[in-house]
């Protein structure tokens, strides 16, 4: 787009629409030669002449009645072309992207994606499935605005806001005999199951988080098989091939074939935070965190799940 034919057809529309040059020119805030010069160069370079004066002011000829409309078109679409240019600047309207862990689609995603589509309606809204060490690297390259992820402490440049704590329940194939144990289940019980659990490298501070609990209740994990995804874990319950430890949240998916059981203690799983790079604060990070505090607020000291 030629910006000055753009403007030069702005200071045509306003004496136009006043009728009179020095009028025009007040509303422009420019003097009257600077804006008598501009038309002229407007009609050069359009080849045709657009105003003509008589006693009572200046209106527009023919030609300059015949290009009103599109110049008017041209004037309101420029305008709101920097208007969206200044809000992108101001990092408004831009699209966001968020990455989000599977435990976290549920109980987490869906409030906080609908607040920000409703503090933002002209912008889009990504989301992908990530796991922890994916979504933190997607975070520090610059490739999502915002995670939904299970850390337990921020490693620069990654921020985090704690959003809910979590406990461990036990996912089992239907039939399984431990349905017959206790409720809550003691974890010791599960000393010699085969286990279903997720590499180290997808959620490090998750897996630890389990591996501590088995062995505070006297036993370490029997790792039947690693499975890529919390989803996996599930699927393959179903299948009778294990059993696996899956935050409470999962136990609100209903998969069949798989039955939950809480766990005595409880025992506590590393909690969902929603995080962002320090380096790289938007509006769209500040706009999040402000709906967090709305939708998760931070529990006071001394109430379960606050900072010591």
């Amino acid at each position: 787009m030629d910006f000055r034919l753009v403007r030069r057809l702005g200071h045509f529309l306003a004496v136009a629409e006043e009728g009179h040059f020095g009028r025009a020119a007040a509303r422009l805030g420019i003097s009257q030669p600077p804006l008598t010069a501009q038309i002229q160069a407007l009609e050069r370079e359009l080849g045709v002449r657009l105003l003509e004066r008589s006693g009572r002011g200046t209106r527009p000829t023919r030609e300059g009645e015949a290009l009103l409309p599109l110049a008017r078109r041209l004037a309101e679409n420029a305008a709101a072309l920097e208007d969206l240019a200044r809000e992108l600047r101001a990092g408004r309207h831009a699209p966001v992207s968020l990455a989000c862990v599977t435990s976290a689609l549920f109980d987490y995603l869906p409030p906080l994606v609908r607040a920000l589509q409703g503090a933002r309606p002209d912008a889009a809204i990504a989301v992908r499935e990530l796991d922890t060490a994916d979504a933190v690297e997607a975070l520090r390259r610059g490739e999502v605005d915002l995670a939904l992820l299970r850390l337990d402490r921020e490693r620069h440049p990654i921020r985090l806001r704690p959003l809910g704590t979590d406990v461990l329940v036990v996912a089992l194939p239907l039939g399984h005999a431990l349905l017959d144990a206790p409720d809550p289940l003691p974890l010791a019980l599960l000393a010699d199951a085969p286990m279903l659990v997720l590499p180290r490298a997808i959620s490090p501070a998750y897996s630890d988080a389990m591996v501590a609990a088995c062995r505070d209740a006297g036993f370490a994990p029997r790792a039947a098989r690693e499975v890529g995804s919390a989803m996996a874990q599930l699927g393959f319950v179903a299948a009778g091939l294990g059993v696996a430890l899956v935050s409470a949240g999962m136990a609100r998916l209903r998969p069949p074939g798989v039955a939950f059981r809480a766990l005595a203690g409880p025992i506590h799983a590393v909690g969902v935070a929603l995080a962002w790079n320090g380096e790289r604060e938007s509006e769209a990070v500040q706009l999040a965190l402000a709906h967090a505090d709305r939708l998760f607020p931070m529990p006071a000291v001394g109430e379960p799940g606050a900072s010591p």
